[in-house]
């Protein structure tokens, strides 16, 4: 077994470590009122931050995820008075992009808070234990982001969901987690792996899992895919069905689920659709997942897909699975 395959296998007893911490977690959040939040991340995290920023917008909360390093360079200091809240989100808490922010802009520390899995952080110092959420998720070994990812994603729901006092049942997801390491992937990947073109789509929350697996297979199987919404694949890019490629669609419950089975029906003459999904579908290839997580929960478990497919093409393509030849774990320049 490869290290990232350790680390992705560990993603149910990642989850279930961090609940037992929820209530800790929201008495912490309970201490801000926020209504206008940034949030600001790099790879994984940023990708967390995306995810729990569809989940604040339909709560009523204004809420703005952005990538770090473009926010140094190309905003004003001015541009942080909008909003009354800052989250940072880091797993190491000591990325090059976070420590420049924090010192460049010293006035933003009293409304910043660290989501993070290193509370010794030097960032985590800086901004005090109170302004600090760990996400619990152990050590990680690999590059690509597993379980810190996804531990990112269930500590900002809960810390967002005590902001809008909103009540999100995150019991079970461990055992979808389970599920979804058990499930046969095989002709899955095999299709994958004898096409070499992939492409994902989604909607809501799962676009920002297809940017996470997008990620993914490049850092751990040097495999390089597109990724879309429903909609903007819609507007042109659903063309790229006709030139052969592996379209995967992740379908679950949820507001747009009708639409997006209207979708897979108009695309389902195409040998190259695939499924991703926890609805029933009478299209054949499909990966098929347990029902019962709400529609903020139900694209989760889906990231391991990827993870596994993911951890099989390195494997194929010769490549070390989970370990870094270029990029490192921790970023220290930009």
């Amino acid at each position: 077994m490869s290290i990232f395959a350790q680390d992705f296998s560990e993603q149910p007893r990642a989850v279930k470590e961090l609940l037992t911490f929820a209530e800790e977690i929201k008495r912490k959040a309970a201490f801000l009122q926020p209504r206008n939040v940034l949030l600001l991340g790099m790879g994984a995290s940023y990708y967390a931050g995306l995810y729990a920023t569809v989940y604040a917008n339909t709560t009523g909360m204004n809420c703005r995820c952005e990538e770090l390093s473009e926010v140094i360079w190309y905003w004003s200091e001015n541009s942080f008075d909008l909003y009354d809240t800052l989250v940072l989100v880091s797993q190491s808490g000591e990325t090059a992009e976070l420590k420049k922010l924090v010192e460049k802009y010293p006035k933003i520390r009293k409304k910043s808070i660290l989501v993070t899995n290193n509370p010794n952080s030097s960032v985590a110092k800086v901004l005090g234990e109170d302004r600090v959420f760990v996400i619990h998720a152990g050590q990680e070994r690999a590059m690509g982001s597993t379980k810190t990812f996804v531990n990112c994603i269930v500590t900002l729901l809960l810390i967002f969901s005590q902001w809008a006092g909103r009540s999100l049942n995150l019991g079970g997801l461990d055992d979808h987690l389970e599920n979804a390491l058990a499930v046969n992937i095989h002709d899955y990947v095999e299709s994958v792996a004898a096409n070499g073109q992939l492409v994902l789509v989604g909607r809501g929350f799962s676009v920002p899992i297809l940017r996470m697996a997008q990620l993914t297979l490049a850092e751990v199987a040097r495999f390089n895919c597109s990724w879309y919404s429903g909609g903007g694949f819609r507007h042109g890019a659903m063309e790229l069905m006709a030139g052969g490629v592996i379209s995967t669609l992740v379908h679950v419950e949820g507001k747009t689920s009708q639409i997006m089975a209207r979708f897979i029906q108009e695309l389902s003459r195409f040998d190259g659709l695939w499924l991703i999904s926890n609805v029933e579908t009478s299209v054949p290839r499909c990966v098929r997942l347990r029902e019962g997580l709400s529609e903020e929960l139900a694209p989760i478990p889906a990231i391991v897909v990827f993870q596994r497919l993911a951890d099989e093409l390195a494997r194929r393509r010769g490549y070390p699975s989970g370990v870094g030849m270029i990029a490192t774990k921790v970023t220290s320049e930009e």
